[in-house]
């Protein structure tokens, strides 16, 4: 028997449309149930694993400055070092410079010194006639300034002498420094055979024996001296043939 193909009536066609629908949203909520599933169980970020590179700039960064503060510090070591030393070798080269000008000056004060002592040798022992002639004059002079002064013994002015001290103080008067002795004075000047003004006169005990009276030569058989008490200090004349002569001038 045959059997024409029904066409499904209205009722049957809205009938199957729910299942449809149902199996619609069931595969709909599958598939959104799944994805939800999917998206859980990708891992989300952490915060460190976001953070590591912005960190590890941040290490290097202060690492390079932590190094570059450090070059710096050393630098200026270094330099503090260079300028100690340099003010170490400034400190030594001052120091040698003022050995060197203290031993110069020092060459100077010996040599000024051995000139002096070898103008004075001079001026005691050696001098030229004219100013020899000078100098006598001065002594002459001052010796005569004396005049009227008293004797005593063991003075040396400026108002009293003895024999010896009228001839130290004559004498300091141009820059000659003599012995408050008689004898001493004997043994420091240099002996002469022709007496000149300005000379010593020495006057010897007995036949020429020590030295017992000093006086000054003023020529033509005079002399200035302080004899005694009773004379005093004058310009005499010679009253011995028993004496020597000397020259400090």
């Amino acid at each position: 028997m045959s059997h024409k193909h029904r066409r499904p009536s209205k009722i049957s066609r809205i009938s199957r449309q729910p299942l449809h629908l149902g199996v619609a949203a069931g595969v709909a909520g599958t598939v959104a149930v799944t994805g939800t599933l999917v998206a859980s169980a990708a891992p989300a970020p952490t915060p460190t694993q976001k953070l590591a590179p912005v960190s590890l700039a941040n290490s290097m960064t202060t690492l390079t400055a932590e190094r570059t503060t450090q070059r710096a510090a050393e630098k200026q070591f270094a330099a503090q070092r260079a300028a100690e030393a340099r003010k170490l070798a400034e400190a030594k080269k001052r120091k040698a410079a003022a050995k060197r000008a203290a031993a110069k000056r020092a060459a100077l004060l010996r040599a000024a010194a051995a000139r002096k002592a070898a103008a004075s040798r001079s001026n005691s022992f050696g001098r030229t006639d004219e100013r020899m002639s000078r100098s006598a004059a001065n002594v002459l002079s001052i010796a005569a300034a004396q005049q009227g002064d008293r004797y005593q013994y063991g003075a040396n002015g400026p108002d009293s002498f003895d024999c010896s001290g009228f001839t130290q103080y004559v004498f300091s008067k141009v820059g000659i420094s003599l012995p408050h002795s008689s004898g001493a004075q004997a043994s420091m000047a240099r002996r002469v055979s022709s007496p000149q003004p300005g000379d010593l006169v020495f006057v010897h005990n007995g036949g020429g024996g020590s030295v017992s009276h000093v006086a000054i030569y003023a020529g033509n058989g005079y002399w200035y001296e302080a004899s005694n008490p009773s004379t005093g200090v004058g310009k005499h004349r010679a009253w011995s043939s028993n004496v020597s002569y000397g020259r400090v001038l």
